[in-house]
């Protein structure tokens, strides 16, 4: 009996940050099973005003399919240091903020401007696939003005600097440096709910220490109805956001007669919803780091404007002017290029 009601609620703790955290482990859960966990749940009166929103409220909006090329790890001044010290990144607490979790250097997917035009094409072949050439010259674009949310933000909620990698890049560097050259192993590590965000963590950990997290499933190559897989002989990650705004601004009107989709515009006050994103956790152990050379380091470094809503406290973030001197002083040979496109890759 207490198992299956331990089955049916949401585990709850402090996270690293200090916030609140529900999560349920091992699983991706969509929002349909999501809301099914939290209603057994004890959760604050916040979480549920989001999660719980009444459907009327919630326009309509896309559903598309992101193939992810690109991971982020934005930062701020001080733990920038560390990284330029130690060539690369490493679990800053090592595990000691919380013991129950193992030593974790934190990525995001960064979804690129051309991937979001490429899901929109996935998109619109999947729903209309016998639109004519005529019918597709008059689809004007519409999915990112559904991108609302913070995941496809050219601004940071956690400092000004913003490295983005290849998600090959990353995986063949923890490859060498940890796993002896094998292939990591990626798993389903658990389903997050904050205040309004959802996250989806994936763990990537060396082969070696497959018995130390065998109670967590695999993640799926390319299983059509999971959030989020990993095509391995593409390195890309594919996505399948359940609630890609946030705050929406428009409602997706279909048009089957024309085969073609449209944003919109809200006469009403935007809603608010949950939104959610995908973020990678990779086991290194404390006291070591996942290094990459130098050049590398500074090559894929941008400035990052704060965010309105931030999660790190905002007298960490500094202007353009203090981050240039910053880098300077970190890669003399180096100056900060300003990207307001953020994930213009």
């Amino acid at each position: 009996m207490i198992a299956t009601i331990l089955h049916l609620i949401m585990e709850t703790r402090k996270n690293r940050r200090d916030y609140r955290e529900y999560f349920v482990r091992g699983e991706h859960l969509k929002l349909k099973e999501l809301k099914s966990k939290a209603r057994h749940s004890y959760l604050d009166t916040k979480r549920k005003k989001y999660l719980f929103k009444n459907k009327e409220y919630i326009p309509p909006y896309p559903r598309p399919e992101f193939h992810v090329s690109h991971v982020k790890h934005d930062t701020e001044r001080g733990s920038l240091c560390w990284i330029s010290k130690d060539g690369g990144f490493k679990d800053p607490h090592g595990g000691v903020k919380d013991p129950e979790e193992p030593s974790l250097v934190w990525w995001s997917l960064a979804v690129a401007p051309e991937e979001i035009r490429s899901a929109e094409r996935r998109l619109l072949k999947k729903t209309f696939p016998n639109r004519t050439k005529e019918q597709a010259r008059r689809q004007q674009s519409f999915l990112r003005k559904f991108a609302s949310s913070p995941a496809f933000s050219e601004k940071s909620r956690y400092g000004s600097y913003r490295f983005t990698f290849r998600v090959e890049e990353v995986l063949e560097a923890y490859s060498e440096q940890f796993c002896f050259g094998a292939p990591p192993v990626l798993r389903v590590f658990r389903t997050s709910l904050y205040k309004q965000e959802v996250v989806y963590t994936v763990l990537v950990h060396s082969p070696h220490d497959d018995g130390r997290f065998s109670e967590y499933p695999e993640l799926p190559d390319d299983d059509p109805n999971a959030v989020c897989a990993y095509r391995r002989e593409e390195n890309i990650f594919i996505w399948r956001p359940e609630a890609m705004c946030g705050t929406h601004w428009y409602e997706l009107n279909y048009r089957p007669e024309d085969n073609l989709m449209e944003a919109w515009e809200l006469d009403d006050w935007p809603q608010y919803y949950v939104w959610d994103h995908v973020v990678l956790a990779l086991h290194v152990e404390s006291g070591q780091v996942l290094k990459f050379d130098s050049d590398r380091l500074r090559q894929n470094l941008k400035f990052c404007e704060r965010d309105d809503v931030t999660i790190a406290p905002k007298f960490y973030f500094d202007d353009s002017e203090e981050a240039q001197s910053v880098i300077e002083s970190l890669w003399p040979e180096s100056s900060l290029e300003k990207n307001f496109a953020g994930l213009s890759l």
